[in-house]
């Protein structure tokens, strides 16, 4: 006599999950959904994003063993699930219209079907890791290495964009502490939106954390341009305000410039800066676009080796002293710049003395020979904060000290025992 568990499992290899779903609606008698642990519906709908009430439901279930069951009596909802041994994914079966006394027949139907959803769980994450791999090879190729067949590689992944169109790079952070949002999931609602706007193009991806979306619609044409720009604006607004409404997060957003296909690497590259721009000073939920940057813009388009030499020749003194002395000179340096040499602010923020924070102002003024009269001297030390911590947050700047030990005998003189030293970092 055949193992019905063998021989569901032969027609799930062969038909996928439909074979189980099929399988099981037919034996229960019942309306049932195949669900990810992620909150991606996988039968009877494929691979498709919940309700927001069940995506909640999904989101709330208790922790409990593939052996047990989970019930709602008021839904009359049953949840049993399948999960793999040292694997943080599950799959849930949701089997509707289900009594108390209906449980236990319910769950024998079950038992058969356990077998092919172990293989089809386990599919799915082999395949999930091989995509992930061809997802980094190729953002790595788009974004990062440059290469000039952006649409070809594109259009590998089922990504189709016209070479004679611009497009813009979009990075979206749900920030720290928030529920992660699988890329299924972020697809799904995204697509959604798309449909219901009549957007014409947004390709949500994630990689490195982050939520990328590629947009179109900047026209190259002058008499165009500035009216697809509003529109750009008034598109991202919008899905940043029904993203923030349907997960209750604050979404922050970088968008770069448009640029023909073979140049979105530079979208990309402006977009993390945008994003990086307000996210070191604490900000959250904001949208911030390169071209909104203003004098930064041209900071940030120069190459690698011009910025670290006007980052080390306005603070290195400063750095050396630090490192030094233990003095806190660049930490005092950006509070005061930040609260435009508000002493008392800066002295809160800093949870020290206002007389430590005058003392060290007169410090920095000497060991940089600067007038802080002069708004010249304070918008350049201002730059060179901003664009060293931006890139210091890209991974981009990295500075560091050659010294050596002083001796304890002439610890009470200061003799300069190191020099810093601004690598020639990453490009970006």
């Amino acid at each position: 006599m055949a193992d019905p568990a063998l021989e569901l499992l032969q027609k799930t290899i062969q038909q996928g999950i439909d074979a189980i779903g099929n399988f099981l609606h037919q034996a229960m008698q019942r309306p049932i959904m195949i669900i990810g642990s992620d909150g991606t519906e996988y039968y009877p709908r494929h691979d498709e994003a919940l309700t927001e009430a069940l995506g909640e439901f999904i989101r709330n279930l208790p922790d409990f063993e593939d052996g047990q069951y989970f019930y709602t009596k008021n839904q009359q909802r049953l949840v049993m699930k399948v999960s793999l041994p040292a694997e943080s994914v599950c799959l849930y079966l949701l089997v509707a219209d289900t009594t108390p006394a209906d449980i236990v027949g319910v769950m024998e139907v079950f038992s058969p079907a356990r077998l092919a959803l172990s293989y089809d769980l386990r599919s799915r994450l082999e395949l999930s890791r091989r995509l992930q791999q061809r997802t980094d090879t190729l953002f790595e190729d788009v974004f990062v290495k440059n290469n000039i067949r952006v649409d070809e590689l594109l259009a590998r992944h089922g990504i189709q964009l016209d070479l004679e169109q611009d497009y813009a790079v979009m990075l979206m952070d749900m920030g720290k502490g928030s529920r992660e949002i699988s890329a299924a999931e972020f697809r799904a609602n995204l697509s959604q939106f798309r449909r219901e706007h009549q957007v014409s193009v947004i390709y949500p991806l994630k990689w490195r954390g982050l939520y990328i979306a590629i947009l179109s619609g900047i026209y190259r044409q002058r008499d165009y341009k500035e009216l697809s720009d509003w529109n750009s604006q008034r598109l991202i607004q919008r899905w940043q305000q029904s993203l923030a409404a349907k997960y209750e997060v604050e979404f922050s957003i970088g968008v770069g410039r448009s640029y023909p296909l073979t140049e979105l690497h530079k979208s990309y590259k402006e977009a993390r800066i945008a994003l990086a721009f307000r996210q070191i000073r604490g900000e959250q939920g904001f949208i911030q676009r390169y071209e909104d940057m203003g004098v930064f813009q041209e900071l940030f388009a120069c190459e690698t080796g011009p910025i670290l030499d006007f980052c080390q020749h306005t603070l290195d003194k400063l750095l050396e002293y630090d490192h030094d002395c233990d003095a806190e000179l660049q930490t005092t340096l950006r509070a005061l710049l930040e609260s435009n040499f508000n002493y008392k602010m800066t002295a809160e923020k800093l949870f020290v003395h206002v007389n430590t924070v005058r003392y060290r102002c007169e410090k920095i003024a000497q060991l940089l020979a600067i007038d802080w009269d002069d708004p010249d001297v304070r918008f350049n030390l201002y730059a060179a904060i901003r664009v060293g911590d931006v890139l210091k947050s890209l991974n981009i700047l990295q500075p560091g000290y050659i010294g050596q030990v002083q001796d304890k005998k002439e610890s009470h003189k200061h003799q300069k025992s190191s020099h810093t030293i601004f690598g020639d970092g990453k490009t970006f």
